[in-house]
């Protein structure tokens, strides 16, 4: 069976692409930070700081010794900041970073080599249309998704020639918990935004994640794809 690792799995689109993947034919791996609440016999968690490369290291390597070398990497944990820029500061700045870049980076430090061996494979990461756009309030959130959409076209240059594609998608607004923080009126407006009329689901956006990971993308790498309903065009 093809193995498929994931980092924030527990819940949101990151639960949503495990069970996704599982339900056509993976093994999936999936890291937490905090808490999980849920195992299957193809459905394994780790508990891993993704911003930590030695937590990254050792989850990779465990991942690896149950179910094989990975097949499919998808970049997924990330955390949010509403803020105006001048009020946040620099221990702020470290931890959007750390984990939304810094976790991109640890989990293909440590994913790619063994593909790059095997000379194939798939990367990818889940994004924000605000990496592409920038958002006010949100500026560091926005920066360190940027920065995730360069890596992207940056590895699929790359590591095209070893027979690796890496892509991301680029999600619009998505009903999971980091919009927990929106009123219902808040919601309702960025549905009125979005010319679809409505929030995207976790689902939708697992759907497109398997999608780019099935042969049926084989000619497809170094793209940020939008999963927004229109919001970003």
């Amino acid at each position: 069976m093809p193995h498929m690792l994931i980092s924030g799995g527990s819940r949101g689109i990151g639960k949503a692409c495990a069970e996704v993947f599982a339900s056509n034919g993976y093994k999936v791996s999936y890291l937490y930070h905090t808490s999980t609440d849920f195992i299957t016999d193809s459905i394994y968690p780790y508990k891993c700081d993704v911003a930590d490369p030695e937590q990254v290291k050792d989850a990779v390597q465990a991942a690896c010794c149950s179910f094989g070398n990975i097949d499919v990497l998808i970049s997924n944990a990330g955390v949010s900041l509403t803020s105006l820029s001048q009020d946040t500061d620099h221990s702020d700045y470290r931890e959007i970073m750390d984990v939304n870049f810094g976790g991109f980076y640890n989990l293909v430090h440590y994913v790619a080599p063994s593909m790059i061996d095997a000379k194939k494979g798939v990367i990818l990461a889940v994004s924000s249309m605000w990496g592409q756009a920038g958002a006010s309030c949100e500026a560091l959130y926005s920066a360190s998704k940027g920065a995730v959409d360069s890596y992207v076209k940056s590895l699929a240059k790359e590591l095209g020639p070893s027979g690796i594609r890496v892509n991301a998608v680029s999600p619009g607004t998505i009903d999971t918990d980091m919009m927990a923080g929106y009123s219902a009126e808040d919601k309702k407006a960025l549905a009125f935004d979005t010319p679809l009329g409505r929030l995207g689901s976790p689902e939708e956006v697992a759907e497109v994640l398997y999608f780019l990971a099935s042969e049926k993308a084989s000619y497809i790498t170094g793209q940020i794809i939008g999963v927004n309903g229109g919001f970003l065009i």
